[in-house]
């Protein structure tokens, strides 16, 4: 295959902004299209060797695959040999367990299947805690291949144009399951491999287009293909739908690229210079390479890592990226390798590390992350407020709700007093269950039955469908509905309206997307937030009439402040990085702790709509007013957690909860039998 300088020039392209997006900075917010010019060049690239191969009659699949293996593992195996050490010693247990499993997959190129099955998708914060994050598109390519050489094979038999044709018609269908995908399963869509076929197959059709052609060097569409990618780069960003046809400008860029830029263009000469080249030639390296460095800075930082501290990581990946180049890189790829020459014993090696890598990596999946390596630290009062968090608040009869709803059940009793002839209802999503213990003192001094209905994800309001999967939007629906009219029927004073409310009416912090757009109607609203406000706000107005016409008196329930760490892993990090004796530990949490003007400007709206209300008789409890001292909302008082994780209160939190409940009952609701 003859060598293009620009094709490394283009592959610096790809992968600058990538470690610029992966660092945090806001110059780029659609460097992730960076892995989608990386598709496109991979798809070019090993076509052309595999159709040289052919005519050349030198083809074997053994030989291909030996090829992928020199040029993937060695470098791959690297890496996550470099993050064990740091992963026990720094990760809490669940990340732990969370890394290992993704290490497993990733040894077996499936780690996209791990990403898309465990988390909500590629642009949350949990992310940035993942160092093999980005071996997601290791996998997608790797799949690919394991079937387009056969399939190359099969329609190459045709002839050029028959394959060539053949391919269109199976780019397009993975397009279309790219449009769908992220119309109906968004965050699962980014990393299914059906919805990225389409990127790798644009790179193969170039090569079937030049493989009987020189470069035709035209300036003009050169030029455009670069600013098309560099265009994606700047206008895309994390709410950009990807991949679908917006994918579509940095894939036809880097294709306009690859079929123009000649040596003689502009473009080319730009791709071709030294320094961009020397980038490409160890693009893969600094792929691998800076991942781990980001996450692991973030993993052991109490507070993000600073600009200064990413951009020396970014260097850093570079830095290692060609070392790794120079003593692994091109010791397995030269002809003849100077490592593991045989075909045979390459082949044995691989398979032996990967299942090695396997293995280490189940081990620690199955060892629940090892959670013992916190033992080790001794005690300490982090580790007495770790071992008071209750994981997942849950309340007697009501505490597998969820379960029972879905068999039937609409509500539960939660709370019975003895001698109680009234009943509220606490209904709402999962916000709701949390809040059920700090009803606890309402219901026995009333005395009256607390009834709670609950579906997760799903607001208590009459009408409205949800933006999820067809089946739980539905599912949402029907539930609120069947769930008022049981209460209804039963008769209920009051009812308490719980919600994560930002969550369908933005803005909500990191780790809520995709938000859960409203609409009344199914698929009615798959991205308008100014929608999905006004049918909240007509939402409320008709659920608060449904409730206040049989005579239930309304509360209109706000959401607890939404925290920016989670409880429990912020304590065993602080275990972990040797902080549990730290004099200064309460000041390190409470520099943790959401100021109150950043969580009131982002439930401002929501309050707003309740306050509105209020002059119709309708009561709202605002809950963020318990949890501020000395201007910020805190989850951590008197040594104990007061959140299970970033949005739930903890069973500690709603217990603190009781008094101020109380008293607003007392105040608002009628005395029994009065």
């Amino acid at each position: 295959m003859k060598y293009r300088s620009e094709i490394d020039g283009l592959r610096a392209v790809a992968v600058v902004p990538v470690i610029l997006f992966h660092a945090g900075f806001q110059a780029l917010p659609g460097g992730f299209v960076g892995v989608d010019v990386f598709f496109v060049i991979s798809g070019y690239l090993i076509t052309t060797i595999l159709l040289e191969d052919r005519r050349k009659g030198t083809y074997s699949l053994a030989k291909f695959y030996e090829r992928r293996a020199r040029r993937i593992l060695p470098a791959l195996f690297l890496v996550m040999v470099a993050c064990i050490p740091f992963a026990l010693l720094w990760m809490p247990p669940y990340e732990l367990q969370t890394f290992a499993r993704s290490m497993a997959f990733a040894s077996f190129f499936v780690s996209n299947f791990h990403f898309l099955e465990n988390v909500r998708g590629y642009f949350t914060a949990a992310n940035e805690y993942q160092p093999l994050l980005h071996t997601w598109s290791l996998g997608v390519e790797e799949q690919f291949y394991l079937v387009f050489p056969l399939l190359l094979g099969l329609v190459l038999k045709g002839g050029k144009r028959v394959a060539f044709g053949a391919i269109v018609v199976l780019a397009v269908l993975s397009l279309i399951t790219a449009e769908w995908g992220w119309r109906n399963h968004p965050a699962a869509n980014f990393y299914f491999t059906p919805s990225r076929f389409w990127e790798l197959m644009a790179g193969a059709l170039c090569a079937l287009w030049l493989i009987d052609r020189e470069v035709t060097g035209r300036n003009m569409p050169a030029a455009l293909g670069l600013l098309m990618i560099a265009t994606a780069a700047v206008v895309y960003g994390p709410g950009t739908p990807f991949p679908s046809a917006y994918t579509l400008l940095p894939v036809m860029g880097t294709v306009l690229v690859i079929l123009f830029a000649a040596p003689g263009t502009a473009a080319g000469r730009a791709l071709s210079l030294g320094p961009v080249v020397g980038i490409g030639l160890v693009s893969y390296s600094a792929y691998l390479w800076h991942q781990p460095l980001f996450a692991f800075a973030r993993i052991h930082s109490l507070e993000p890592p600073s600009d200064g501290v990413m951009m020396a990581l970014t260097g850093l990946s570079f830095v290692l990226a060609a070392l790794t180049w120079r003593f692994v890189e091109r010791p397995f790829r030269t002809r003849p390798p100077r490592i593991l020459p045989v075909r045979k014993r390459l082949l044995w090696v691989s398979g032996g590390a990967t299942v090695l890598f396997f293995a280490i990596g189940m081990a620690g999946f199955m060892g629940e992350g090892f959670p013992a390596r916190l033992d080790l630290r001794g005690d300490s009062p982090l580790r007495a407020a770790l071992d008071s968090l209750d994981e997942r608040p849950r309340y007697e009869t009501c505490s597998e709700l969820a379960q029972t709803t879905r068999a039937g059940d609409v509500f539960c009793t939660a709370f019975a007093p003895e001698g109680a002839e009234e009943s509220i209802a606490v209904i709402g999503d999962s916000y709701a269950i949390s809040l059920l213990p700090a009803l606890e003192t309402v219901a026995g001094e009333r005395p009256v039955r607390v009834l709670a209905g609950t579906h997760p994800g799903c607001p208590p309001i009459l009408g409205v469908y949800t933006s999820r999967s067809r089946k739980d939007e539905l599912a949402c629906h029907g539930y609120t509905e069947k769930l008022a009219q049981a209460l209804k029927a039963e008769g209920v004073s009051a009812v308490f309206l719980v919600g994560r409310w930002t969550l369908y009416t933005g803005p909500v912090y990191a780790g809520a997307n995709p938000r859960y757009f409203l609409a009344e109607e199914l698929n009615g609203n798959r991205g308008d937030m100014a929608q999905s406000r006004a049918v909240f706000e007509a939402a409320v107005d008709r659920t608060v009439a449904f409730y206040r016409e049989f005579g239930a008196e309304v509360f209109l329930v706000t959401e607890v402040p939404e925290q920016k760490v989670t409880p429990k892993l912020l304590l065993e990090k602080l275990i972990l990085t040797g902080h549990g004796a730290d004099a200064e530990v309460d000041t390190l949490i409470a520099n943790t702790f959401v100021n109150a003007r950043d969580n009131d400007a982002i439930q401002r709206y929501v309050l707003d709509v309740f306050r509105a209300r209020e002059a119709e008789g309708v009561h709202v409890v605002d809950l963020p007013l318990p949890f501020m001292i000395e201007g910020r909302y805190v989850w951590f008082l008197d040594g104990r957690p007061l959140y299970h994780d970033s949005g739930h209160i903890s069973l500690e939190g709603a217990r603190g909860l009781r008094g101020y409940i109380r008293d607003i009952v007392q105040s608002e609701l009628a005395p029994t039998g009065g």
